[in-house]
């Protein structure tokens, strides 16, 4: 089955982003968000990255840096579950 991309200019338009093409390109010359299409998790980090930088004043460096350490946290936290099920599943055989 495949996935549904977005347009980019289609979720800014959502976010209501005033300034579209100096908001993307600020991200854009960090590598972020550089597709005309994207996934719907990257919409949700280009959501994110309009909260950090409206919201906190977090410059585009520093949008780069939070969606790394939040993709990294969310693998790690699929591995713990992994590992979790892993472990019932031994426990379960009396191993």
């Amino acid at each position: 089955m495949t996935r549904r991309r977005i347009r980019t200019q289609e979720v800014l338009v959502y976010l209501g982003v005033k300034d579209d093409a100096g908001f993307i390109q600020h991200l854009r010359r960090e590598g972020l968000f550089e597709e005309e299409e994207i996934e719907p998790e990257q919409a949700d980090e280009l959501r994110l990255a309009k909260v950090l930088m409206d919201e906190l004043g977090v410059n585009a460096a520093g949008v780069d840096v939070a969606l790394h350490l939040r993709r990294r946290l969310f693998a790690l936290e699929e591995r713990t579950r992994a590992l979790a099920r892993a472990l019932e599943g031994e426990r379960k055989k009396g191993g």
